[in-house]
């Protein structure tokens, strides 16, 4: 009963991504800007690190794998896998108000980033820093209050949280911080002021966690704050804080090193090997069954992911070097 009213809590990592992403990729634009080859360049870079083995894993689940091992675990994405390799699954879920892609659900996400690669290079572009930070700001409050409208449709539940627009957010929520970041903003102020967010956000997070109602979408507001809020306080902590050392030790550089071939691979690997199809080979105590088999499942997909790094996605990394 405790992990299950815990549970919401793990979905948020998503937030966090995003959150993330919006640092990442506004930092790069911003130190690419003046430069040639500005658009061509940051498509490029990207277009190495994700069409790879997402365009290998289209093709392994919807055409390889049924023919080879006849199963029907890819059918549902067959039906409609134009929307995955285009990337606009998400729309296809919003629209029917559904998670209609079954093993390759989680791909919304990846729809998001798409769509956010294809349009904030020309807004960075295009405004400077100050009118790029209130367009942030904007989108933040746009997006926010229009959440909140929405999901007191039931219409709009899914759409609230795979669509472009709602996850808009997170994605300016981290462009802000890194807007600040390359601007003359005392840092110390910022730092402050992000401490005070997290004491105020992570109960608030925790009561809502327990409570299980989502609260007409507020949280979808919140937890990318709370990551805003935590990233800037470690990015402002002076070397060697607590915190810097916390997020620079060994095991978080190696997830992150194959964290992309574990988020592609993870769901379908878990469709393909479920706990059902085990059960014969494991305890009969439930507790040890779901265990043992969190822990061989998380040992694969991270062993998939070192063979695909290693054997696809670092040769198309390396090409990324003719592309600064």
């Amino acid at each position: 009963m405790v992990v299950r009213r815990f549970a919401p809590v793990g979905e948020r990592g998503v937030d966090l991504f995003f959150v993330l992403s919006g640092f990442l990729i506004t930092g790069i634009l911003l130190r690419s800007k003046g430069k040639p080859n500005y658009f061509r360049n940051f498509i490029i870079r990207r277009s190495l690190r994700i069409f790879p083995l997402y365009f290998l894993s289209l093709t392994l689940g919807l055409l390889v794998v049924p023919s080879l091992f006849q199963t029907s675990a890819f059918d549902m994405p067959r039906d409609d896998q134009f929307y995955l390799w285009t990337y606009t699954s998400n729309l296809r879920m919003s629209w029917l108000n559904t998670w209609c892609f079954g093993p390759f659900d989680h791909f919304w996400s990846l729809a998001v980033e798409e769509h956010f690669y294809f349009v904030w290079p020309a807004i960075v572009f295009l405004l400077g820093s100050k009118r790029l930070a209130i367009a942030c700001v904007g989108t933040i409050a746009i997006v926010g209050f229009a959440r909140t409208f929405a999901a007191m449709n039931p219409r709009f539940e899914i759409a609230i949280d795979v669509s472009t627009f709602f996850r808009a957010d997170a994605l300016c929520l981290g462009a802000l911080l890194a807007i600040l970041l390359s601007s003359s903003v005392r840092h110390q102020r910022t730092k402050r002021l992000a401490t005070v967010a997290l004491f105020v956000l992570l109960p608030l997070l925790i009561t809502i966690a327990i409570s299980g109602n989502r609260f007409l979408g507020i949280p979808n507001s919140l937890c990318p704050m709370f990551w805003m809020a935590g990233m800037a306080v470690i990015l402002l902590s002076q070397k060697p804080s607590m915190q810097v050392k916390a997020i620079e030790n060994s095991f978080l550089r190696f997830l992150g090193k194959y964290s992309y071939g574990m988020y592609v691979v993870q769901l379908p690997l878990v469709t393909l090997l479920p706990l059902e199809s085990l059960v014969t080979y494991l305890p009969t105590n439930p507790i040890g069954q779901s265990l043992i088999y969190v822990l061989s499942i998380f040992s694969v997909i991270i062993a998939v992911a070192i063979l695909s790094f290693h054997l696809l996605e670092s040769h198309f990394l390396r090409l990324k070097k003719f592309f600064h």
